[in-house]
């Protein structure tokens, strides 16, 4: 019989996948969609320069264990620090201004750094009673990086993040990155796994449209937003306390577009990180002319950026302009081209959204969705990492956990 059979192919999956090639393991992985990467995809063709539809940055690059296929296969990387702007109607901060509100956003996400090793447990917005004039942007910046609004993330489990050091963007893809280092790693493409049977005593059985695998354990390397979905059905029903997990595990929202132009109308910007201060609801950032292409991309996130993209590519591609043209002016629709790049994570129906925010009170819930159950069903992704949740390496780092976990308990 077949040792394991990992359902996803994504980074948790193929570092599962590529942990059981080098111990000799017998496996297969599944993926339902027509190319793997999961959420690390890159677009290469569309505007003739690769466009990541998802994950970009290498994070903690210092403690990140795919750094070095940076070098391994001759990528490139902008390092150091990022060269983050902020937009005020249709001004750029600077000076003392520029300083005032960078330090009021590090002050606040300090004050939850700081509760990072306690107990105690509260939603993000419960620490900010007393809001200074920069808070809306400061709840912009959270939602960037969360995916959803300050009331709805556990402040705990975003304490317990660990963010180390300047974050790398990969200028030839990050998804071109990770699909290179999984050369040699054998994938059956658009096989989604329907069903899968657990109870028995032999092992799994997972029921797919091109038949039904057996294998000795199995590893689930699917978003928690697949899951909560039911698109996978299991039998029996997985038990209470995975679904809470699971349930306690809500992806956020993220999604990109990205714009092309036929000349630079952005004045001396260049791979520049910028945010318009837009309020507390719309969370818009631009990567202006990354390594000085005439090209930006627009990560529009939370609630706001899901009911956008439900409106459709274009919508979601006149609304970046809009921004853009008023910051920079109506310049910017003069020499915009008709070809643009779309990526819309939340009505992927094997996606879901973007990464998992854990719901306040339930930062404990990685643990639990990481737990296996009765050394058949191991689960790995971003979403079962405590420390580097959220990033390609903690899911990375998990899937690799699981093949060691799923291989000791079938040997």
């Amino acid at each position: 019989m077949l040792d394991i059979v990992i359902i996803g192919a994504g980074a948790a999956g193929l570092a599962a996948a590529r942990r059981l090639q080098d111990k000799s393991a017998s496996f297969r992985l599944l993926e339902a969609k027509p190319h793997i990467g999961g959420r690390v995809v890159t677009d290469s063709v569309t505007l003739g320069a690769p466009i990541d539809l998802g994950a970009h940055w290498l994070h903690s690059p210092a403690l990140n264990p795919l750094t070095p296929l940076v070098d391994r296969y001759l990528f490139h990387v902008k390092q150091g620090a990022e060269d983050f702007r902020v937009a005020r109607g249709s001004a750029i901060l600077s000076g003392a201004e520029h300083d005032e509100c960078f330090a009021y956003v590090e002050d606040c996400f300090g004050k939850i750094e700081s509760i990072g090793g306690g107990e105690h447990d509260c939603p993000v917005a419960a620490l900010f009673p007393f809001q200074g004039k920069w808070h809306d942007f400061f709840e912009a910046n959270f939602i960037a990086k969360q995916g959803v609004p300050s009331d709805q993330a556990s402040a705990l489990d975003f304490a317990r993040y660990v963010w180390e050091g300047d974050d790398w963007p990969v200028l030839d893809g990050f998804g071109a990155l990770i699909a290179r280092h999984a050369h040699g790693i054998p994938v059956e493409l658009q096989t989604p796994a329907a069903r899968i049977a657990w109870g028995g005593k032999a092992g799994v059985a997972v029921e797919t449209p091109r038949g039904t695998i057996e294998a000795r354990a199995a590893i689930i390397a699917v978003s928690t937003g697949v899951l909560a979905s039911g698109a996978i059905r299991f039998a029996p029903s997985l038990p209470d306390w995975k679904q809470q997990a699971i349930d306690d595990l809500p992806l956020g929202s993220c999604n990109k577009v990205a714009l092309a132009f036929t000349r630079n109308p952005f004045g001396d910007l260049d791979t520049v990180m910028l945010m318009p201060d837009l309020g507390a609801g719309p969370s818009v950032e631009f990567v202006v002319r990354e390594g000085g292409r005439d090209i930006v991309t627009a990560m529009l996130n939370g609630p706001h950026a899901k009911a956008l993209a439900a409106e459709g590519a274009r919508a979601t591609a006149d609304y970046a302009l809009t921004q853009l043209a008023a910051i920079f002016g109506n310049d910017v629709k003069a020499c915009v081209t008709d070809r643009f790049v779309f990526a819309d994570w939340d009505h992927d129906p094997w996606v879901g959204g973007c990464y998992a925010a854990a719901r306040p009170g339930c930062h404990g819930a990685r643990i639990e969705l990481a737990r296996p159950i009765e050394s058949r069903l191991f689960f790995a992704g971003e979403a079962a990492h405590d420390r580097y949740m959220g990033d390609v390496h903690g899911a990375h780092l998990s899937g690799e956990a699981a093949a060691e976990a799923a291989l000791s308990a079938v040997r």
